[in-house]
């Protein structure tokens, strides 16, 4: 396939902007390094063609990544709220359709087939792990409730009841101990964190109501879920350095500057496919100062893009252009960035140079083509 189709089989139109699914865990679904590359191209900005085109691969092999994403419940369709739930395995061929006799002619209990389910009690792992709660914990009885909250709790919303405490409860705790706003102990690991914030993240995210009526938990949520962010963030990262101070301690190999940068981007992309482009910006900076790498450039330009700072997005995607000079996929990005940035003189002179470069991806060729054109309307008005 030398082509972008102009619809893909099972998700519909590549002119349709797609999302990443709020709480979509990259790590346990298994996603391999490629799929997590193109999930990290998909912003809700940027049309499932550009998307494609965007991340160098043959196109048949991006489909094909784009398809499976949306299969295990990657990426949201414009409109939707949730992903479709993966299909649910074939029961196994020994499962007996009929009810079976014993030995002795009767039917069997009745309690085999249809034993209730118990609630989720977590025990220890192997190893002793501290067991995981079932969900984060909050104080949902609001004790000694405002008239502010009391009033929320009154709205007229497309908001069940308990998840109107939650956020009320989490919102006292927006400036306090991040621990208490995640609902874990201060003994949480980081798999207890992880679980935490995730759980909150399919919770309270904002967008997975897009469309529903909100009233004033709108900018509740939004104010919730960021300061959450934040607190998983700042968590995550002073525990990765003491565990990074203990490893030092007990071995002669430091971690190096290359492998912190790293760790640095893989949390930044988290922050910014949770939707919080602002802090992962932080992490992105703090990546690049350490090791300049093309490819943490090129997501840091484009995370600019998206939180509208067109002057970083201009700094990172220079010097992802000078160090793949006859890239054209870094090029666009570059004009891109000056195009946000006002500066049409600059971005039409990279994309005429980018014309210029051979490029065997003749719809790359053509999208360059046609910001050319864009660009140059845009200096006629």
């Amino acid at each position: 396939m030398s082509t972008v189709p102009a619809e893909i089989a099972g998700i519909g139109s590549t002119a349709q902007r797609m999302r990443v699914s709020p709480g979509f865990d990259p790590l346990k679904a298994a996603v391999g390094p490629e799929e997590y590359f193109v999930l990290s191209r998909i912003d809700g900005t940027q049309t499932l063609r550009e998307v494609l085109l965007a991340t160098g691969l043959p196109v048949d092999r991006a489909v094909s990544i784009v398809t499976r994403l949306r299969s295990i419940g990657a990426l949201l369709l414009p409109g939707e709220t949730t992903a479709p739930s993966p299909a649910a395995p074939p029961l196994r061929p020994s499962s007996p359709k009929i009810p079976r006799t014993s030995q002795s002619g009767s039917m069997p209990a009745m309690a085999r087939t249809q034993t209730p389910v118990m609630p989720r009690t977590p025990t220890p792992a192997a190893g002793g792990r501290a067991p995981v709660p079932a969900s984060p914990e909050h104080d949902l009885s609001l004790p000694g409730a405002t008239p502010e909250e009391r009033a929320a709790l009154a709205e007229d919303i497309d908001l069940s009841e308990r998840k109107r405490r939650r956020v009320l409860a989490m919102a006292r705790l927006i400036h306090g101990d991040p621990h208490a706003l995640l609902g874990v102990p201060r003994t949480a690991d980081a798999r207890m964190l992880k679980l935490a914030y995730f759980q909150l993240s399919k919770e309270i995210h904002p967008d997975r109501y897009y469309g529903r009526r909100l009233g004033s938990f709108a900018e509740r949520m939004s104010k919730v879920f960021d300061a959450t962010s934040r607190a998983y963030s700042r968590l995550t990262t002073s525990d990765r350095g003491r565990a990074a101070v203990q490893a030092q301690a007990s071995s002669d190999q430091p971690q190096t500057p290359q492998e912190y940068a790293a760790e640095l981007f893989e949390r930044a992309c988290q922050l910014e496919l949770g939707g919080d482009p602002l802090e992962a910006m932080k992490l992105f900076a703090a990546a690049v100062r350490m090791d300049p790498h093309a490819r943490y450039l090129r997501r840091a330009a484009s995370c600019a893009l998206a939180a509208e700072q067109p002057r970083s997005a201009v700094e990172y995607a220079k010097k992802a252009h000078t160090l793949a000079p006859n890239d054209p996929s870094a090029a666009r990005l570059l004009a891109a960035a000056f195009r946000a940035a006002g500066k049409l003189v600059d971005a039409e002179e990279v994309l005429v140079l980018a014309m210029a470069i051979k490029s065997e991806n003749d719809v790359l060729t053509a999208e360059l083509s046609n910001d050319l054109d864009e660009v140059r309307k845009l200096l006629a008005q």
